[in-house]
């Protein structure tokens, strides 16, 4: 069964750097393309966004590991689903770090935060990704 999850985490305070961010993505992108995973990772001001998308039984155990990770803490799911198809097949871990400006030019809010205080955080998680790829695709 193909299945979609994402969740919303922040950083451990003055922790995250460009090279960890660096160091992240290396070890995501070799580990999801042995596991058949693929998804986005999405960082802003000190908080991840991801979708992960894969076989369930795989992805839930990737995000098992994930939610142990000591480097982030506060992770919230906001959304699991079966699908149909993956949106990020092609990556294995597409990313894109945001300005103030650009999250706001280009989903429309200030702060991952604002999606956690939207009562359908689901549906809006999905739509940030949706409008990401756009965004991510454009700038390759």
């Amino acid at each position: 069964m193909l299945f979609e999850l994402i969740y919303h985490s922040k950083a451990v305070p003055n922790n995250i750097e460009d090279y960890e961010i660096e160091n992240i993505l290396k070890t995501s992108r070799e580990f999801n393309e042995k596991q058949n995973i693929t998804g986005c990772l999405l960082f802003h001001n000190g908080q991840f966004l991801q979708i992960l998308e894969g076989d369930f039984e795989k992805v839930n155990a990737l995000y098992k590991s994930i939610r142990s990770d000591k480097r982030h803490h506060s992770v919230i799911t906001l959304h699991m689903q079966e699908i149909d198809a993956r949106a990020y097949r092609n990556w294995n871990m597409a990313y894109k770090k945001f300005t103030k400006d650009s999250i706001k030019n280009t989903i429309g809010i200030n702060e991952l935060n604002d999606i956690i205080k939207n009562n359908n955080f689901s549906s809006v998680s999905k739509e940030i990704f949706t409008l990401m790829s756009k965004a991510i695709l454009a700038s390759n």
